[in-house]
């Protein structure tokens, strides 16, 4: 399957969410105006390309006729987690951030705290997780200590194990009992 520009993943996730929503696919007309194209043959573009790629469907003989081959789904935003002093853990579906099928055992975390900001993870950004996969020295973790929840680096020395923090105004949190929740593997931020 061939990869996307950030413009053919914008329409299709547009037509996905649009399905999802009223049970039908949009109008060419509904898609030229929800992306601001001068020229209906944009559209046409557009969609051909996708239908190329293989990630739509296109009936000729129907108006309305378009279907994604493969679903979209979200990542699940499933609580908040400290990038300062470690916080309680609240679970809680705030919603999910789209993204392809094909990054599994990922999850979400919406940032609070400012311990990152050197890593250039903002309070109010969303981190994404990967579940069960390697995590080595330098990595930046999702772990639980306790209640307590927290992204920072990992560091192991010997035999312990430190999450140390990009801003060093907190100090490295030695930790003894954890429980990783996963590797940080993107950022999320809206602007």
């Amino acid at each position: 399957m061939k990869k996307l520009t950030q413009r053919q993943f914008e329409i299709l996730k547009f037509i996905t969410q649009f399905i999802n929503k009223y049970g039908y696919a949009p109008s060419f007309e509904e898609i030229r105006l929800f992306f601001k194209f001068k020229s209906p043959n944009a559209v046409t573009c557009h969609l051909n390309t996708l239908v190329n790629k293989g990630y739509l469907i296109k009936d000729s003989t129907r108006a309305r006729a378009l279907r994604t081959r493969f679903p979209l789904s979200g990542i699940p935003i499933v609580g908040k987690i400290a990038a300062g002093p470690p916080i309680i853990i609240e679970n809680f579906f705030e919603g999910s951030l789209f993204t392809p099928d094909d990054l599994m055992d990922v999850f979400a975390l919406k940032i609070t705290g400012d311990s990152m900001e050197q890593a250039h993870i903002y309070d109010g950004d969303y981190v994404i997780v990967k579940k069960n996969v390697e995590v080595r020295n330098g990595d930046i973790i999702a772990a639980v200590i306790g209640e307590e929840a927290t992204i920072k680096y990992l560091r192991k020395e010997k035999n312990k194990i430190f999450l140390v923090p990009a801003n060093p105004a907190y100090k490295p949190i030695e930790i003894k009992e954890n429980l990783i929740l996963g590797k940080v593997i993107g950022v999320f931020r809206k602007v």
